[in-house]
């Protein structure tokens, strides 16, 4: 700041006065404003000490390569464009400007626009706000950040230790102060190792989780007492403890879908519980009353669908783990009022369990099984586990909308499994992707059967609440909601063209109809002719058949019964004329014996036995009855 003084020249009332008054207030609090700005700098230098060169740095710049080039870089990395301005402080006051692509955060200067040991200023800018920096073009100069160390590939010792070993950067000292930081793979936090614990080039991690991926970096720390500002933390090293025998359980479930196979799958061991990498799945069940033993590398097996005594263990280079076994079948599913399956309004799926369910043991857990319902058949599932004494539970995992999901609740106990709850559910719901085909039948002039097949899964997009059948001719159309798959449509014009459309529904709304079908209706006369033709036709030929039997076969049997009273009736009056007078004298008359004749065969009598029902017997004849 440039120095102001009175001068003596001016006094009190100089129109200028009271202005000089307040330069007099600035000579006091300027030396304030330095110790203050001083003291900040020395808290910020102190505490990138264990914060690192990252979190403070707006603009910073080190010596890169063999080449020695000035790479610098910056925290933004927004699309405005950067602009860094470069000026050469010592003999000329030139300015070069770099700018850097959208979206890039660093900027590389290459050695033939600078000269070491000399002083430069940078100015950064970008939509209207700037950053300025001045440094010394040399390693470890004044604001020039040093390149970290290299780290080399850790080593192991012993049971649990690992030697994490590093190379200096060139022409950089090794009493340079070093810190190291390392943490597990995905943790939040580091855990930073200060130079005062560092052995020359070399650390080793102790007390670290068996078969774990560990990540470790190495950086310069600045010099409090100068300008050098240390380096950025290194590349990250990534690397994984030794392991031994798995230590976990497999959770292991078996498809309750009855079928020629039994699908059995697990989910895989934890990085911490398995130890080392794990090569094969041992897998021993009992088929036919003899037990097999098998290996795969997958997470499930097909085996025969009457596999008993099913159990998993992981095996890895040092062995074989726990052994897990799968609960018996389940038994059929039977409801439990106590259970509900629903969608809360954020598309996760909930259990609740209102009661405890009536068994005669204490159920040990809760397993709730959900699966995707696609139409070639679902092959993986993916189930929970849960204790009784939970009440609620939350499924996890990413459930894609317009997607059916079948959740069943399993209640296992100690030698038992049984089914309580399943439920068809939709994270969310929308409109059917498609109509009904619809198919139609007839019945009459004036009525007609309608009748539709179930909409394929991936076009119902939620659970099917109703139908709508569009009915349409030139003279009238008709709306009609219906529940189930078919329905007889009634008082339809006779001989007259109409068009149907269905469409579904789900609780998000309607969705678009599917084919249009038309059909016509018949004429009423016109079906009265046919159905009076085809009687005539039937009956015409059947009563000529009829009466050609009974004249050949029937009439012929029959004696007429006419003809038989008639000489029934002359027999009778002869026998009455014949009767002579008592009072007639007798004659004797002399007996003349007939002459010989030659004997008849006998005649064959015919008859059908009507006349046993019909004809009087001698009897009623001589009216002795």
């Amino acid at each position: 700041m440039r120095e102001i003084s009175n001068g003596g020249n001016q006094s009190p009332q100089d129109p200028h006065w009271p202005h000089m008054q307040g330069y007099g207030e600035m000579f006091f609090w300027h030396p304030v404003k330095i110790f203050i700005y001083e003291f900040f700098t020395l808290m910020v230098l102190f505490s990138s000490v264990s914060r690192g060169i990252d979190d403070i740095c707006r603009l910073c710049c080190h010596i890169q390569g063999q080449e020695h080039s000035l790479n610098c870089s910056w925290n933004s990395l927004s699309d405005t464009e950067h602009t860094l301005y470069l000026q050469h402080l010592k003999n000329d006051l030139s300015v070069l400007n770099f700018t850097a692509p959208l979206g890039q955060n660093w900027l590389l200067i290459h050695r033939e626009y600078l000269v070491m040991f000399d002083p430069y200023h940078l100015r950064l800018t970008a939509g209207g706000k700037e950053v300025q920096l001045n440094i010394t073009f040399q390693t470890n100069g004044e604001n020039v950040l040093l390149q970290p160390p290299i780290l080399t590939p850790v080593e192991y010792e012993d049971h649990n230790i690992v030697v994490v070993k590093w190379e200096h950067q060139e022409h950089v000292s090794a009493e340079q102060e070093q810190a190291l930081q390392y943490r597990k793979v995905g943790a939040a936090n580091w855990t930073e190792v200060h130079n005062d614990l560092l052995e020359p080039n070399s650390y080793d991690l102790t007390n670290l989780d068996l078969y774990v991926e560990y990540e470790v970096q190495i950086r310069y720390l600045p010099k409090r007492s100068s300008n050098e500002k240390g380096s950025r933390w290194s590349k990250t090293l990534t690397f994984c403890t030794p392991g031994e025998v798995p230590c976990g359980l497999l959770d292991v479930w078996r498809s309750s879908v009855e079928g020629p196979t039994l699908r059995v799958q697990w989910k895989p061991l934890s990085n911490r519980t398995e130890r080392d990498k794990i090569l094969v799945y041992n897998v021993t069940y009992v088929h036919g009353g003899q037990t097999n033993t098998t290996e795969v590398q997958s997470c499930h097996i097909q085996l025969p669908s009457e596999a008993t005594n099913i159990c998993v263990s992981p095996k890895n280079q040092h062995g074989l783990g726990y052994v897990s076994c799968t609960p018996p079948s389940c038994s059929d599913l039977t409801p439990a009022s106590g259970i509900k399956v629903w969608v809360d309004r954020s598309g996760g799926i909930k259990v609740s369990v209102r009661e405890m369910l009536p068994a005669p043991e204490d159920p040990h857990t809760y397993l709730v099984e959900c699966k995707e319902l696609i139409e070639a058949g679902n092959t993986f599932l993916n189930w929970t586990r849960f204790p009784t004494t939970n009440q609620n539970l939350t499924l996890s995992g990413d459930f894609a909308p317009y997607v059916p999901y079948e959740v069943t609740v399993f209640v296992l106990y100690n030698n038992r499994c049984a089914g309580v709850a399943s439920s068809v559910l939709y994270s969310q719901e929308g409109a059917p992707s498609a109509g009904p085909n619809v198919s139609i039948h007839l019945i009459s002039a004036d009525e007609a059967h309608l009748s539709w097949d179930e909409l394929p899964l991936p076009h119902r997009r939620g659970n099917i609440t109703s139908y709508t059948i569009y009915l349409n001719s030139t003279e009238h159309s008709l709306q009609q909601s219906v529940l189930g798959r078919n329905n007889c449509i009634s008082g339809l014009l006779p001989n007259t063209a109409y068009t149907v459309r269905m469409t579904a529904w789900t609780g998000a709304g309607e969705g678009p109809p599917g084919c249009a079908r038309k059909f016509r209706t018949g004429h009423i006369t016109y079906q009265l002719v046919v159905i009076g033709v085809i009687f005539l036709l039937i009956t015409i030929p059947l009563s000529l058949c009829t009466i050609w039997v009974v004249r050949r076969w029937i009439w012929t049997r029959i004696p007429n019964i006419e003809t038989n009273q008639e000489l029934i009736q002359n027999n009778f009056n002869w026998g009455l004329e014949q009767q002579e007078d008592p009072n007639t004298p007798i004659t004797i008359v002399e007996e003349i014996e007939p002459p010989q004749q030659a004997p008849k065969p006998p005649e064959k009598i015919i008859t059908s036995g009507y006349e046993k029902h019909f004809l009087p017997t001698p009897e009623e004849v001589m009216g002795l009855r």
